[in-house]
């Protein structure tokens, strides 16, 4: 009988006396248990002898209390490899706060795709490896909440002129470089990536889909279930950083030609889905309700046409922001306008959130005369956090 990856981890013989006991939180309990099992994993299909490095077989043996993963370094070592080099690379970077703060808090919510895979019956039909022309491309992690869907993928190469890129890029086009499907339909649109490289020669990438903005199309379920992606890439480009041609465009390493089929499920996970009122007004505008997910907010708001007195904004057009008690935006991830025939509009928008208990909704308006429209102070109810 075919073993699964729990029996073969009994069959590795570990000194646990060798390594420190400390204390693990629930969420690195879970996290520790998905390094070791794609280790497990990664070590059988290449027809390796069992034998786990330290750094894995620690994982096994201690139990650590709560750390934070505000520190990039933790962040690296808790995820997955390619969570791991996507905090470090965005060190330094214009928004490295911003970056490292959104990928830690999806890592935490995420699982490996394998895991994805192993809970369904059809595991034949799915693929998430491709290689062609000396280039191989494989997804790593999954996190769905129903309003936004994230996958990473990690890219390796043994072209040395593609390896000498900072960038790989592949633009999202219909029957162009790349097209991203759901269930068939194509959602180009709300998606986006980019390969980048990582200090151990792969390129990673965070693809971000929309889905929130893509909620006309069908894949926004209050009862969760399970969806398809499929992704395909055609043309390969590397690009270096600070490298301009005479056109002003990325100096170019590399082009490869391919096709790079990628097929896998992904859960809308509503379990830690919390739906609260709030109805409350300010100048207008009307907070309505919102919604916590795995890792977000999404807020729902009721706006005035701001073409009309006294807010004669001609382009109809405020920029809406949520604070936290002191006084920190939280991290934008997406928004979705319907605008209604008497010019008012509703709208919900999405932000990255971890358990904050007093927020505030604000709506400003753009230009040189800048200033604010609303501002509603609110607060989400303990079991929602």
């Amino acid at each position: 009988m075919k073993k699964n990856m729990y029996q073969l981890l009994n069959e590795v013989k570990i000194d646990f006396g060798e390594y420190e006991d400390l204390e693990l939180s629930a969420v690195e309990k879970q996290v520790h248990k998905r390094r070791i099992l794609r280790e497990v994993r990664n070590m059988k299909k290449k027809g390796r002898i069992w034998k786990i490095a330290a750094g894995v077989a620690a994982a096994c043996a201690v139990t650590v209390t709560a750390i934070g993963v505000t520190n990039p370094i933790l962040a690296e070592n808790m995820f997955s490899s390619v969570f791991g080099n996507l905090i470090h690379n965005a060190k330094g970077g214009k928004y490295e706060e911003e970056d490292t703060d959104r990928y830690a808090k999806i890592a935490k919510k995420s699982i490996d795709v394998q895991e994805e895979i192993d809970k369904q019956l059809d595991a034949k039909e799915y693929s998430t490896t491709a290689e062609n022309n000396g280039v191989s491309i494989s997804v790593s992690d999954i996190y769905c909440d129903g309003y936004m869907l994230y996958y990473t993928a990690f890219l390796q190469t043994d072209s040395e002129q593609l390896m000498q890129a900072d960038w790989i890029l592949s633009e999202f086009k219909t029957g162009g470089s790349q097209e991203l499907t759901i269930e068939g339909v194509d959602l180009s649109g709300y998606a986006s990536n980019g390969f980048r490289k990582a200090e151990d020669g792969t390129f990673v990438s965070a693809n971000q889909i929309d889905l929130l903005s893509g909620v006309d199309e069908g894949f926004f379920s209050e009862e969760g279930g399970t969806i398809v992606l499929d992704w395909t890439l055609h043309r390969l480009k590397g690009s270096l950083d600070d490298s301009w041609d005479e056109d002003g465009e990325y100096v170019s390493t590399a082009t490869v030609d391919g096709e790079w089929h990628l097929r896998f499920p992904v859960t809308v996970d509503v379990s830690g889905r919390k739906a609260f009122e709030i109805e409350k007004e300010d100048n207008g505008v009307i907070l309505k309700d919102a919604v916590r997910t795995k890792a977000g907010l999404v807020l729902h708001a009721e706006l005035p046409d701001f073409r009309k007195e006294p807010y004669n904004d001609p382009y109809n057009d405020p920029d809406e922001g949520v604070r936290d008690a002191q006084g920190n935006y939280l991290q934008w991830l997406s928004q979705r306008w319907k605008e209604n025939e008497d010019g008012t509009t509703e709208c919900w928008i999405m932000v990255l959130y971890d358990g904050e208990a007093e927020l505030t909704f604000e709506v400003t308006a753009k230009g040189e005369d800048a200033g604010q429209i609303a501002e509603i102070a609110f607060e989400v109810p303990e079991e929602a956090r």
